[in-house]
């Protein structure tokens, strides 16, 4: 029993103490596609990762719009990455944390999942994979400078002034300020000014990454449809053709291809969407047409 007791503190000990090494980094570096997955943000990987990392407080950043200081000096970051021993039956993963030298620092336990849709599988298993952190708020710890202190004396003054004309006293003269009393009658006025309300909106989980993927994945550059004779061909501002069109007997509905890849164009709530395959899996991409 004493025993038992003992592995359960000494494992409650090495998590807090690993938790605590993500204090020593300054920033957070999450790739749009993690190593291993088809596409960016396949199964909505990259944006729940930021979420939960950013929920515990630490400066997250995607690998497309890092900050300056690390692009100066990568060692003032963490870089994330999914550890994926899924199986067919099983979404299996865990988060790994590596400084700029590729060693790891940290790796959340393995979260799992037996759902079949795989966004909700990779949902619940990075959930349980980041309650690894419960409890943890992050705090960054400023690392401490160890370079010897160097002490020059070529500037020291020479030789010292008679004892005459030095001061007596170590503490420094004051300076003489001109006094204004205030006039008799005047009374001191304190304005007192009202301080904002803040407000708090909780935001859900969907919202979030909602929010995220808006900003770290935003829609496609705006395309021109040309008229041709079975159809339509999108262009950019280049102008470089991205897709051609070939229509069909629904309205709104067009064959597409980009470049090799075939899928539908439809027309959904005002939006125009791309749907295609890739691999296994159905995509789909919102497009900006301007006819």
């Amino acid at each position: 029993m004493k025993n038992s007791v003992f592995v359960i503190f000494l494992l409650l000990g090495l998590t807090a103490f690993s938790q605590s090494v993500l204090n020593n980094y300054k920033y957070v570096i999450v790739p749009t596609q993690f190593e291993g997955f088809r596409g960016e943000n396949q199964y909505q990987t990259s944006t729940l990762v930021k979420y939960h990392l950013t929920e515990k407080g630490l400066n997250v950043f995607y690998d497309n719009a890092v900050p300056e200081e690390v692009n100066t000096n990568r060692c003032t970051a963490l870089f994330t990455s999914l550890d994926n021993q899924s199986t067919m039956f099983t979404t299996k993963v865990s988060v790994v944390f590596k400084d700029c030298e590729g060693n790891e620092q940290f790796r959340t336990r393995l979260g799992s999942s037996k759902l079949k849709q795989y966004v909700e599988a990779y949902r619940e298993a990075l959930q349980e994979a980041f309650s690894s952190l419960k409890g943890f708020q992050y705090s960054y710890r400023e690392p401490v400078d160890t370079a010897p202190t160097v002490l020059k004396f070529g500037d020291d003054v020479k030789s010292l002034p008679p004892a005459s004309e030095m001061p007596s006293s170590l503490e420094p003269a004051e300076e003489e300020t001109e006094v204004i009393q205030p006039e008799a009658g005047d009374k001191e006025e304190t304005l007192l000014l009202p301080m904002p309300e803040e407000t708090t909106e909780a935001v859900t989980l969907d919202e979030a990454v909602a929010q995220e993927e808006e900003l770290a994945f935003p829609l496609s550059a705006p395309l021109y449809a040309q008229k041709t004779e079975t159809g339509y061909q999108l262009v950019d501002t280049a102008p470089s053709i991205q897709f051609y069109l070939r229509e069909t007997s629904l309205p709104n509905v067009y064959l597409a291809e980009r470049k090799g890849q075939n899928g539908i164009l439809y027309l959904k709530d005002g939006r125009w969407i791309f749907e295609f395959y890739r691999g296994a899996d159905r995509l789909q991409e919102e497009l900006q047409i301007k006819f």
